[in-house]
């Protein structure tokens, strides 16, 4: 898999911000800033909650427009919250298993900021289906699909009748609704007038659908795109296992439909690429660059953080040494359980409003859980096995991954299950990693005993060999991702527009949320991002400083009925 640095990119504003932050970080680079404050305003004493890339970013924006006094607080014994490359063995560090993040979409245009920054580069592909050489298994029939092929005729249908909607939009009661492909061309050249009005069409008609009650009015009425209707059960299930380009959705299909729709529009999941030395190194080089003679990673205090509440206009944080700590600004980044159950920010209306605080609350986590085994060998690729698999069983993805791609004879990594929802929970009553290795292993021979013949961990070695996690039991998180389900949006609208109560001193709490469930796209490193810039540039107004044209408080209005 070859390199690549994304240099320069086409703009990518997002649909419900009609905003891209790409040009507004590179005036940063440019000016050395993303504001500033007068020798007369002196600058505040902030405290971030969280370590994650969203803590990591806030910090490094801060620090950079002068604000010295910053303490990143981390209840985990390491930096980057869901970014997680984890190693099997401290002497191949560059054989990693993803825990969290995993594919990054050169539409996320703020990421890529930081990524080519830090020299950080991708490469060419992640192996999704279709992607790579593929094998589909489906009631018990194996279906091959070659590398850049259509799929199997089983899943054709289904397959084009995506296609076709997203080129072609549908029609639904009479209200036409503009192709997904046509609402991202007009982001990309800056119709914003008409994307606007296309989206908020396509919220009007499915704000209160699932995905998959969405699907059936779209596959199964009178104008089907592509001209053929879906039958009830049988296509609805082949399509849950086929996916829309990453794999089967059918363990969300009760999401909200346009939560999995914006992506769609955004771009993330077109051109979906891996991080071969490790989404952590991000993390990682943004804690380590120096600023003004100093690092973020000096300002990182492992500690957690309990209560957070107001004393004589001071903010305090208690910590888990029973301090209480006063600090003029904070940004909360942990997620939405932690901001309810540990922070207790939705006690009162100290700092969030009632319908702010009702989004925290009620914001829906999803279970998701990876299990990864480091092989002896690259037996996909000597043995001329499918790089990825997609069934119906138990083992529904399994993706193999090559990350020492100039040395054939070296060993390999396969992502052996990667699973959200109910798929996830039921994995939660096998704790055990050999077990679970085990189940998995057993099930994919029962229709693949070649490929499960090799699943053999490395030096027989489970123990070092096996790296898994659960997040809905990891007690930071509480949740793999924000992915609400129908009628929510109007959170992620009250929680992403929270930071904009730095404009309003009548408002202004002077505490301010980010991380990528406080975003439109729960999930992916770019709503951490975003939020990121948007809570500094909070702390900077809210404090009396100076930000440069461009920035995401003047810039970005909500613009939609959600």
């Amino acid at each position: 898999m070859k390199n690549h640095v994304a240099s320069s990119q086409s703009p990518s504003p997002t649909v419900d911000l009609l905003y891209d932050y790409a040009p507004f970080l590179r005036l940063c680079e440019s000016e050395g800033a993303i504001g500033s404050f007068s020798s007369r305003t002196p600058t505040p004493r902030v405290a971030i909650v969280g370590a994650g890339i969203s803590g990591l970013v806030a910090a490094t924006e801060l620090m950079r427009a002068g604000v010295n006094d910053v303490t990143v607080f981390e209840a985990r014994d390491r930096i980057g919250g869901r970014i997680w490359s984890q190693v099997f063995d401290p002497r191949y560090p560059h054989l990693i298993a993803e825990m969290g993040a995993m594919r990054v979409p050169p539409s996320a245009t703020g990421l890529f900021h930081y990524l080519n920054k830090h020299g950080i580069s991708t490469t060419t592909s992640f192996p999704d289906p279709g992607v790579v050489d593929t094998e589909l298994h489906y009631r018990g029939t194996r279906h091959t699909w070659p590398a850049g092929d259509s799929p199997p005729p089983l899943f054709r249908l289904v397959h084009e009748s995506w296609r076709a909607f997203l080129q072609e939009g549908c029609v639904i009661n009479g209200t036409s609704l503009v192709a997904p492909a046509e609402i991202t061309v007009m982001l990309k050249s800056h119709r914003f007038q008409e994307a606007r009005a296309a989206w908020q069409t396509w919220l009007d008609v499915f704000r209160d659908s699932s995905f998959y009650a969405a699907i059936v009015a779209i596959f199964t009425g009178p104008r089907p795109p592509g001209g053929i209707p879906w039958e009830r059960p049988y296509d609805f299930e082949l399509f849950g296992s086929l996916g829309i380009g990453s794999g089967g959705f059918l363990p969300v299909y009760q999401a909200g439909f346009t939560e999995i729709l914006r992506l769609v529009v955004n771009g993330y999941l077109d051109d979906q690429r891996l991080i071969s030395c490790g989404i952590s190194t991000l993390a990682e080089r943004l804690a380590g660059a120096e600023i003004a003679g100093c690092s973020v990673s000096e300002r990182v205090r492992f500690n957690s953080v309990g209560r957070i509440y107001k004393e004589n206009g001071k903010i305090k944080l208690v910590t888990d040494e029973d301090e209480a700590l006063v600090f003029d600004r904070v940004i909360v980044t942990s997620n939405n359980r932690a901001m309810q159950m540990v922070h207790c920010l939705t006690d009162d209306e100290t700092f969030l409003s009632r319908d702010v605080s009702r989004a925290v609350r009620e914001t829906h986590l999803t279970g998701s859980s990876k299990l990864f085994m480091l092989t002896r060998d690259k037996f996909w690729i000597t043995k001329d096995l499918p790089v990825t698999i997609q069934s119906d069983s138990f083992a529904r993805g399994v993706y193999c991954l090559d990350y020492e791609p100039d040395k054939p004879d070296g060993q390999g990594v396969v992502l052996l299950s990667y699973t959200w929802e109910d798929d996830a929970h039921k994995l939660l009553s096998v704790p055990d990693k050999k077990q679970r290795c085990e189940c998995f292993v057993d099930d994919l021979a029962t229709f693949h005993p070649e490929l499960a013949r090799h699943l053999v961990p490395a030096d027989d070695d489970y123990e070092r060999s096996i790296l898994h996690h659960d997040w809905l039991t990891d007690p930071h998180s509480s949740g793999a991702f924000k992915l609400n389900y129908p009628g929510e949006d109007v959170y992620s609208q009250r929680l992403f527009f929270q930071f904009k109560t730095a404009n309003d001193p009548a408002w202004d709490s002077g505490l301010y949320l980010a991380g990528c469930g406080c975003s439109f796209t729960g999930g992916w490193i770019e709503g951490a991002v975003q939020t990121a810039v948007n809570s500094a540039c909070a702390v900077i107004r809210s404090a009396g400083g100076n930000l440069l044209p461009g920035n995401p408080l003047d810039e970005i209005r909500s613009a939609y009925r959600y």
